[in-house]
This record gives C-alpha cells, sequence and structure tokens, in this order.
C-alpha cells in the first residue's frame, strides 16, 4: 500500500495496489497520477452518483477461480443513461473490469497487445447484429454507444479526465462478452483495444462487503433517503422517486422527461400531453412475490407502429437487494418477463434456439413504439422511441428480441393467470384488457377452422346421402362466416 499526500489538498491518498496509476481523492475529487516516487495533480473528476449497485469498493469476491478486490470505479453516461466500471484487481496482480448497467452485470478482462483487434472494423461502421470474429469464435454485435465519464471515485489503471470519451462496442456469443473498446484508437496506436470475458451473476461471484438494501436506499441519489419528491421544472407537479435507482423520470402531468442524474433537475424534452392508458396496476403499487417486496416505479405503454389496436403495458419493478423485474400486461394474458444475460444459441427469422430448446416464430415480424410513459427509468424514454421485434415461442414460453439503432436486447417471458397478479399486487378481480382486434387472433383462426372443417364434415355427407344439400350447405356458410367475421381484423395484421 502506497500513501501520498493530494497535491491539491494535502489529504491523504491511497494507493492500495501497485498496478494502479491513479487515485481519486474522496475529498476535493482530484486525479492524482503515481510516476516513480511523486504523485501529481492530473485535474479534477466528477463524483460518482451513489445509485442502486450493491457494489462498493472494498468489495471481494472470486471470478474463475481468482480472487478479486473492487478498487475503483468510473461512471459513464451516455444518451440514455449511465453505467459503472468497476476496476478490480486479482490477488495474481492482473486487472480486470467488472461493469454494472441496468442491473445487469458483465466480467472483463484486457487482452494483451498480441491480440489486438488489427482487423476491426471502424466504429461507425459497426452495428446491431452485426458479425465480429476474434479467436475464432462469432460474436454478435449488441451494443454500439459513445459515452462520457461523468465521475471516478477510488483507484485506476489509468489516468484520465472530466469529459474522458469512451467510444464501446459491446459484443456476445451465448453467455461469453467481448468488448472492442475505441477509447485510446490514436494515429500512433491504431487498434482498438480488447476485453474478454462473460456475463455473470453476483450470486455466483462469492462477493464479500457488498451494500445492503438499507444502505443503498439511505445513500443513493444527490437527495438523501429512502425516497424523494422533486417538483417537476415545467409543470410544478410532485414527482414521486426512488433517489438512485432511477436517474429519468417521465411526468404523468405534463409528459416531460426529467434528468435527475445531477445536482439539478433538467427538463431533457417535453412531449405533447398523451391520453394516458387506463392500465390495470399503476406506479406506486407494490407486490409481495415469492416473499420479495417489489414496487412499481415506472410504467410504459407501447402499441405497434401499423395497428394501433396492438397495444400492451410495460411494468418496471424494483428491489433494492434483486434489482429489476418486469411485468407485462397484454391483450392476450399477463406475462412474466426476465431480460437476458445472454444470447441465444443460434436463431433466424424463423426460430431461435436457447439451452438446447428451439423456439418458432408463430408471429409476424413487427415494429412497435411508446405512446406513454409515467414513473422512473433507470434510463431515458421517449414517447415514439421505436423497436423492431420478433418473437418466438415454445410451449408458452416466449423469446423476444427487440431492435434499435444501437443496441438489441433479449428476453424471455411466461404467461401467468390472472389470479396470481392479483394475489401479488392484494387487488382484487383483475380482468385483462381486450383490444378491438380481439384475444390471440392467431389461436382463435386456429380453432375458427378447425370448427369450419368439422361443419364440413357433419354437413357434406349428410347432403349426399338424401339430406337438404341446400340447407345443409346453408347453415355451413352461414357458421363459417359468422366466425371468419370478428376474426376479419386479425387476418389484416398479416
Amino acid at each position: 500500500m502506497f500513501r501520498s499526500a493530494c497535491p491539491s489538498c494535502g489529504a491523504e491518498v491511497l494507493f492500495r495496489s501497485t498496478i494502479s496509476a491513479v487515485a481519486i481523492c474522496e475529498y476535493c475529487q482530484s486525479t492524482v497520477l503515481r510516476s516513480a516516487d511523486e504523485v501529481k495533480d492530473f485535474g479534477k473528476i466528477g463524483k460518482v452518483l451513489e445509485d442502486y449497485s450493491p457494489i462498493q469498493i472494498g468489495t471481494s469476491g472470486v471470478f474463475a477461480g481468482r480472487a478479486f478486490t473492487v478498487l475503483g470505479r468510473i461512471q459513464l453516461r451516455y444518451e440514455a443513461g449511465l453505467w459503472n466500471e468497476w476496476y478490480v484487481s486479482f490477488d495474481d496482480g492482473q486487472q480486470g473490469w467488472l461493469a454494472d448497467t441496468s442491473g445487469q452485470f458483465m466480467f472483463t478482462l484486457p487482452l494483451s497487445e498480441t491480440t489486438a483487434a488489427t482487423s476491426s472494423p471502424a466504429f461507425d461502421a459497426f452495428t446491431p447484429e452485426m458479425r465480429y470474429e476474434h479467436g475464432g469464435r462469432v460474436y454478435v454485435v449488441t451494443d454500439v454507444r459513445t459515452a462520457q465519464c461523468i465521475g471516478g471515485q477510488g483507484e485506476l489503471p489509468f489516468a484520465l479526465g472530466q469529459g474522458y470519451e469512451a467510444k464501446v462496442v459491446d459484443c456476445r456469443s451465448a453467455d461469453r462478452f467481448l468488448t472492442v473498446d475505441f477509447s485510446d484508437v490514436t494515429l500512433f496506436k491504431p487498434n482498438p483495444t480488447l476485453y474478454i470475458g462473460e456475463a455473470v451473476e453476483l450470486k455466483n461471484l462469492q462477493l464479500q462487503l457488498l451494500r445492503d438494501a438499507e444502505t443503498i436506499l439511505a445513500s443513493a441519489g444527490r437527495l438523501k433517503g429512502t425516497g424523494a419528491v422533486l417538483d417537476c421544472p415545467s409543470c410544478g407537479s410532485p414527482l414521486k422517486y426512488q433517489a438512485g435507482v432511477a436517474t429519468q423520470i417521465v411526468c404523468k402531468a405534463c409528459a416531460s422527461v426529467v434528468d435527475c442524474s445531477g445536482d439539478k433537475a433538467l427538463v431533457l424534452e417535453k412531449h405533447t400531453a398523451a391520453a394516458q392508458y387506463h392500465a390495470t396496476l399503476d406506479v406506486g403499487d407494490s407486490a409481495a412475490i415469492d416473499g420479495v417486496n417489489w414496487k412499481i416505479i415506472g410504467l410504459i405503454e407501447m402499441e405497434e407502429t401499423n395497428d394501433a389496436d396492438s397495444s400492451w403495458t410495460e411494468y418496471l419493478l424494483y428491489n433494492a437487494q434483486q434489482g429489476f423485474f418486469w411485468l407485462v400486461e397484454s391483450n392476450d394474458g399477463w406475462y412474466q418477463v426476465e431480460v437476458l444475460n445472454r444470447l441465444p444459441d443460434s436463431w433466424t427469422n424463423e426460430s431461435a434456439v436457447l439451452d438446447g430448446v428451439r423456439y418458432r416464430r408463430p408471429f409476424e415480424l413487427y415494429s412497435a413504439k411508446v405512446t406513454y410513459a409515467a414513473g422512473a427509468f433507470n434510463w431515458r424514454v421517449s414517447v415514439g422511441d421505436q423497436v423492431s421485434c420478433a418473437e418466438y415461442e415454445h410451449n408458452g414460453e416466449r423469446l423476444c428480441k427487440e431492435k434499435s439503432q444501437t443496441e438489441v436486447i433479449w428476453s424471455k417471458s411466461k404467461r401467468i393467470p390472472n389470479q396470481l397478479v392479483e394475489q401479488w399486487f392484494g387487488k382484487g378481480k383483475i380482468i385483462t384488457p381486450i383490444s378491438n382486434s380481439g384475444v390471440d387472433s392467431a389461436s382463435n383462426r386456429h380453432l375458427s377452422m378447425l370448427f369450419i372443417v368439422g361443419l364440413l364434415v357433419l354437413n357434406i355427407p349428410l347432403a349426399f346421402a338424401g339430406s337438404n344439400l341446400i340447407g345443409s350447405l346453408f347453415w355451413t356458410g352461414l357458421a363459417v362466416w359468422l366466425i371468419r367475421l370478428p376474426l376479419k381484423s386479425g387476418e389484416d395484421e398479416e
């Protein structure tokens, strides 16, 4: 351990690791650069926003059989939100990074210069779902983003200051993770840096010294406390939110998108107020699910871009220890949704394979847009945001791929009965809303065709056996017409 006085304020600065190049003074936020036996003030960096993450400096654990300790972090902001990069030191002297974004975690280790991406395309050439090969393995691009460093804490392996720009491409292959980092590309260093690793769950890292739920809620955000109330800077209506849990708030009264990640709340944009969707649940509702208490912190209404009758509501729930959880209310029932931290084994337009199980696409490809949002989110939600979607199904479970201009997200959902939702939220009778097009049109068309075939099988033989041919065909035709009529709108979708 190396101790030194901060060149700016004189406070003690600790270097716990011999491989750390800088340490950030916790008193004045100066970036202290260690060079040989002297230290220099490299400039100041902003304070990190204390958020929902249970990780902190000093947290220790085991990854791939190697013990590590968290020494520092940088916090990065991109167009839609924030994420943390935790700097870790292994007991064998190596270093790595634990990315922490929206409740998902990825462990990556830097590759040596000899394995650099010498034939990598330019940063601007990467797009979501593009294939990228490294080390004989094909990865799929899932995220392309440019971000700015807004804060730092503890020790870091390199010097950086306020405004440091990170240009990164994230790629996946099942649970394997590859980052192509263009942040330090220059004329003299033309190749990006590669980081290799995998998606992880905190429960599998044998972590010690995590923050508990009470500590997270008490310290999160600029405004301290377990909750916060902010007056909307646009209309003055009260905005209730969990400080630190979510930094983007959509005002229910005026549809303004408000950023609360800084010292002042800023109105990012204001949408024309739309009629509120009369969802069954609302922001602030609580649920007890398998002994865990969850709270709805945000809701989003979505609809197909070419079919306003096909709409659904997505509820974002939060628990300080468990993180985030999605519940979807659609025309054909309720779904419990898990955002996948890995990619399916393979997929095409017609099917997808996950864990050896093949899911087939029963629905047409479609695009969807946000028509209404309210509450708090850990990324920026805007009315009009669009994604293209593909859904696959197997034995009642669904896989869904959502693709935007910058990222691809996969989720897995299973249908749950209304009675279970009633039990979770302590509500009375819950009736699933039905759109003008009726319930699941594909299922109804299948049943109707079976019924039509049944009528034909019964009536045609009777007709040729001497029964009234005209009457038999009349009643069969009438039944066909009556069944098909309410399904017409469903067929128009396809």
